[in-house]
């Protein structure tokens, strides 16, 4: 799978919302009703990882608000993905650029599920880091669901 970098987010065009009027958090709560779709930080200077709840159950690990163990999370990943996304760390550290890549998880059933890492390197008072998100790779082509015990009319 190639590596394809990207410019940082803040390079791209701004999406306003504030004239349809959806704030950041019902934004967040409708991402994670389509998939589990979570985030992450890592602190360059320590090595340490910090995910949301929706990457602690992609990688079927136990939620934490401390650090991820990497050494778990990594083993999770396809053998074959896991030199691919050590560089990408690698090269958006050095470049300081965002990146994309999809990759293999083990889905704890026998095979493996497609995940989307989506990441871009900052830069701030506390020292560098890369911030993401991660969610799984799965297209449905129709998904009804209903609230409070409602059915269609």
């Amino acid at each position: 799978m190639p590596l394809r970098f990207e410019q940082p987010a803040i390079d791209h065009r701004p999406q306003t919302r504030t004239h349809v009027g959806i704030t950041d958090a019902e934004a967040l709560t409708m991402f994670a009703a389509y998939r589990l779709f979570g985030f992450w930080r890592i602190d360059i200077e320590t090595g340490h990882f910090f995910a949301s709840e929706d990457v602690h159950e992609i990688f079927d690990l136990p939620y934490s608000e401390g650090p991820v163990n990497l050494a778990e999370l990594i083993s999770r990943i396809h053998p074959e993905d896991r030199l691919l996304i050590a560089e990408t760390f690698e090269q958006a550290s050095l470049y300081r650029v965002g990146f994309h890549y999809v990759y293999r998880v083990d889905n704890r059933l026998g095979g493996y599920k497609m995940v989307r890492t989506v990441g871009q390197f900052r830069d701030d008072t506390g020292g560098g880091g890369i911030a993401g998100i991660t969610y799984e790779f799965v297209e449905k082509l129709r998904i009804v669901g209903f609230e409070d015990g409602g059915t269609p009319a």
